[in-house]
């Protein structure tokens, strides 16, 4: 006899739900509610450099998603995210000769982004708007007893808007968008659609709240992005790459301060320039990347920048290698190098309060 069974015996016959049995689905979705619910409590005094989404779920485990902040399960369980999303992005393409060194380009084009003058708009909350899809790493058990584990990846494409107050205060919008390639029927994921969405409010840690006054210098661009977080001041590139991704996803940049961020990359990171490319959402600009080793794992980051006025307009990240401790590509039919994310700057700029768009 299993407790529901139990209780309602107890009620003999008054229960007024006695006829009614929750179904599975019903049972795991509020399971893994529940679990989210526990998880929003937590709060990260230091932030994580970034890694694949690994989620772990099931009859034995479950997990949130790094950053998506969803829920998923393998297969197309109505709990997580439907199979037409394996569908893997293609590549942004780039024309040109081979790769060069890419510390004077990326210098020489620090100079036209200084004279492009002040981030747009009126007010003291920053907003910033991407859009890009990200790759997410499933795991799960098959049963409660000596379970089989199982594997599964997703990319799904996401709108991403957030906002940040000069004291901290944030919010983050998130949409995802239909799969790459749709395949099957508009229903196997239009309820993902209807469902995904969500907005998450937040408070940082001072240590995570960026300077009101950005400096414009080398030496000092490079000190405000080692001493990002807690900890004391690291001046190491997977440190400063990281600190570098988190500024550009939540503040608008003057000129002035963007060259500074530039110059900071020519001189910490071994830069190559890779020519013209064109990304998702169809704009030219000039593509420099590096590779970041940190913890197990080499990575190329890619940033593509506007040749006019030297605005960042894209960014990617593929994993190159990783130690199998930290997990093998291969367990979820995948193989490397291994894109994992693609993020397109769409617009930034300062309005007056959070929630509002511009």
């Amino acid at each position: 006899m299993d407790d529901l069974t139990a209780l309602r015996n107890a009620f003999e016959g008054t229960d007024p739900a006695k006829d009614a049995r929750p179904t599975p689905e019903s049972r795991q979705r509020a399971r893994l509610d529940a679990i989210a619910k526990l998880e929003e409590e937590k709060t990260m005094a230091r932030p994580l450099w970034k890694r694949v989404p690994v989620l772990a779920a099931g009859a034995a485990t479950a997990a949130l998603a790094v950053g998506a902040g969803v829920i998923i399960l393998p297969g197309d369980d109505p709990t997580g995210i439907p199979l037409a999303y394996a569908a893997q992005p293609e590549p942004i393409e780039v024309t040109g000769g081979a790769p060069v060194d890419g510390t004077e380009p990326l210098t020489e084009l620090a100079d036209v982004t200084e004279a492009r003058g002040a981030a747009p708009g009126e007010g003291d909350v920053a907003f910033v708007s991407t859009t890009g899809t990200q790759l997410h790493l499933l795991t799960a058990n098959a049963g409660d007893e000596d379970p089989d584990e199982t594997y599964g990846y997703r990319f799904v494409p996401y709108d991403w808007t957030g906002w940040e107050d000069p004291k901290g205060n944030t919010r983050l919008d998130t949409e995802p968008k239909p799969p790459l390639e749709t395949g099957g029927e508009e229903a196997d994921h239009e309820w993902f659609l209807e469902q995904g969405s969500e907005s998450h409010e937040d408070t940082l840690h001072e240590s995570l709240v960026w300077p009101a006054e950005l400096p414009t210098d080398t030496d000092g661009m490079l000190e405000v992005l080692a001493d990002f977080g807690e900890g004391p001041i690291d001046e190491t590139l997977p440190a400063v790459a990281n600190a570098a991704d988190r500024l550009y996803e939540s503040r608008p940049l003057s000129g002035a301060e963007e060259a500074a961020v530039q110059r900071v990359l020519a001189e910490v990171a071994d830069v190559t320039y890779l020519g013209t490319a064109t990304d998702t959402l169809n704009r030219e600009g000039e593509l420099f990347s590096f590779t970041v080793e940190d913890e197990g794992r080499v990575s190329e980051v890619r940033y593509m920048y506007d040749a006019e006025d030297g605005a960042l307009l894209y960014r990617d990240t593929t994993v190159l290698e990783q130690d199998p401790d930290y997990g093998d590509a291969a367990d979820f039919g995948l193989e490397y190098p291994l894109l994992t994310e693609q993020v397109g700057f769409v617009w930034s700029g300062w309005v007056s309060e959070i929630g509002q768009r511009p």
